[in-house]
C-alpha cells in the first residue's frame, strides 16, 4: 500500500516542451536541446513522459533523452527516457519514466537550480518529433 502524503497535499503541474524532429531526433549523435533552464519555483521533477507525433515512425529507431540537474555537460542525471517509436500508439499514453527514488534529492530544484535536456547518440528518427511533458511536484510555497 502506498504511503499517503503527509501535511498539505503536493501540487503537481506539467511543463510541456516540444522536441523537434529536425535538429534533434534526426541526428545520430549527442545533442543538447536545453542547456540551462530555471524551473521558476521550488519543486521536484517527478516524471517525464514523451508523447510522439506519429505511430511507429522509423521502426527500430530509438533515442535516449536525459533530464539533468544543472548544465548539459554535467553528470547529474535525474532521469533517462528511452524512446523507441516502433512500439508506440498515436494518442496512447506515450513513453514514461519516473525519477528513481534514489535520485529524490537530485530531482529537487531550488530557486538557484537549473535543468537541461540532452540526448545520447541514437538511431535517427525518420518522421517524428513530439512533446516532452515534465511532471513537477511541489508543496504549497508557504510551507517550503
Amino acid at each position: 500500500m502506498p504511503t499517503p502524503e503527509r501535511g498539505p497535499a503536493f501540487i503537481r503541474t506539467s511543463i510541456d516542451i516540444r522536441l523537434p524532429l529536425v535538429g534533434f531526433f534526426d541526428q545520430a549523435g549527442a545533442v543538447t536541446f536545453i542547456a540551462s533552464m530555471p524551473l521558476g519555483f521550488i519543486g521536484s521533477i517527478e516524471k517525464a513522459v514523451f508523447i510522439p507525433d506519429v505511430t511507429g515512425a522509423g521502426a527500430g529507431a530509438s533515442q535516449n533523452v536525459q533530464i539533468r540537474k544543472g548544465a548539459a555537460a554535467g553528470t547529474a542525471i535525474i532521469a533517462n527516457l528511452l524512446i523507441t517509436l516502433a512500439n508506440h500508439v498515436l494518442g496512447g499514453p506515450g513513453v514514461s519514466v519516473s525519477a528513481p527514488v534514489a535520485n529524490e534529492g537530485l530531482a529537487r530544484l531550488g530557486d538557484a537550480d537549473v535543468f537541461s535536456i540532452t540526448k545520447d547518440a541514437g538511431t535517427v528518427f525518420s518522421a517524428a518529433g513530439g512533446t516532452l511533458r515534465l511532471i513537477v511536484r511541489q508543496k504549497l510555497q508557504g510551507r517550503i
